[in-house]
């Protein structure tokens, strides 16, 4: 339960900064084809998603393996490794993540919508 909480509360911040890294190694690479691309916050924060989904995918399916140092009665120490760990913790806390900024920025854009939109300097006709 612990890292699904984990993943749950620093899905966010890591897919801002993966997102971000994700999108940089294009712009530094193809220059132009970016540029003439418009890529807002909501696109580098998908992408950071995506990475991460992907990263959780890979330790569901692989799964992970933990080792712990044992030293014999003699002095010899040897690595005992556990059997594989697959765990769905991760996907879930990711997808769960998502799922909950999307309905937020879905609320957000329909809050904004209803009120009149962005509220700015208005014109007093002088």
């Amino acid at each position: 339960m612990s890292t699904f909480a984990h993943y749950f509360f620093f899905a966010p911040v890591f897919a801002t900064v993966f997102g971000f890294l994700g999108w940089m190694v294009p712009a530094i690479l193809f220059r132009e084809a970016v540029t003439r691309r418009r890529v807002g916050v909501h696109t580098l924060f998908r992408t950071g998603y995506a990475i991460i989904a992907v990263l959780s995918l890979f330790l569901f399916a692989i799964g992970t393996r933990t080792s712990q140092r044992v030293e014999q009665p003699g002095g010899a120490v040897e690595y005992v490794t556990s059997p594989r760990d697959h765990d769905v913790a991760p996907l879930l806390g990711t997808a769960a993540s998502f799922a909950v900024v999307w309905l937020l920025r879905r609320q957000w854009h329909r809050w904004r919508r209803s009120s009149g939109g962005p509220r700015g300097f208005e014109y007093d006709g002088r």
